[in-house]
């Protein structure tokens, strides 16, 4: 049986964790300005204005609102008012970090995030996986990863061999469904729970202290090494 994309990973960590933060950056502008504004105003004062309004402009820029597309965000006033409601319920979580509690443990947390979860009202998609995890990671930097159907889910779900036919890169469907939306969701947090548990520590322990990259974001930036890099090509991010 051939190795998963994360056996792969792990067993080359260092080549995939090497460079990651420097890919993130290419994305440039605003995706990045944007989202570490966000972390800082969080850290600074969670939930006030300025931490929900650079959440409303880094999902933005993070490819959540596209004209002419489903891919929008909602209203500012429905956006605040629902970024408020899921920060209060999930505020007792904002110290728990991915690496200090154990999977089953970390599974009961994702449980108990259902309720906000389905709650959340971030894009007018039906499609909620994206949306909401990019949003509740920059609620909760250290809990939860960003979810991207390009780069995440393609490397949960499928191998190299099977991202591209005819040379393009292929289009990942997602659930159709609110339950499977969030089964979704859960079922790759728990593969990026594991994943940063075999990770050396020491790397996760330096892409926090050189650029300040919480572990589910290294994670994430690992990820997104690896797919350009075992598919040789960049692919849009969603």
């Amino acid at each position: 049986m051939s190795a998963t994309n994360s056996e792969r990973l792990i067993a080359s960590q260092e080549k995939y964790f090497a460079g990651s933060y420097a890919q993130f950056l290419e994305f440039g502008g605003p995706c990045v300005y944007f989202h570490e504004e966000c972390l800082k105003a969080g850290e600074n004062a969670f939930l006030s204005t300025r931490h929900i309004e650079s959440l409303y402009a880094t999902l933005t820029a993070w490819g959540m609102h596209r004209l002419g597309t489903k891919a929008k965000l909602v209203d500012w006033e429905a956006f605040r008012k629902s970024i408020e409601e899921c920060g209060r319920a999930v505020d007792h979580l904002r110290q728990t970090k991915l690496l200090e509690v154990s999977e089953p443990d970390y599974n009961d947390i994702l449980k108990e995030l259902a309720l906000a979860y389905r709650k959340l009202r971030v894009s007018i998609s039906d499609a909620t996986v994206v949306a909401n995890s990019k949003a509740l990671f920059h609620l909760l930097p250290n809990l939860i990863p960003p979810i991207d159907r390009q780069y995440t889910i393609r490397f949960v779900r499928y191998s190299p061999t099977q991202w591209k036919r005819r040379g393009k890169f292929t289009m990942i469907m997602l659930p159709g469904d609110a339950e499977g939306q969030f089964d979704l969701f859960r079922s790759v947090c728990t593969e990026i729970k594991r994943l940063a548990d075999q990770v050396q520590r020491s790397i996760l322990d330096r892409e926090y202290q050189e650029h300040g990259v919480t572990a589910p974001k290294a994670i994430d930036n690992a990820i997104v090494n690896y797919v350009r890099i075992e598919s040789k090509g960049t692919i849009e991010p969603e």
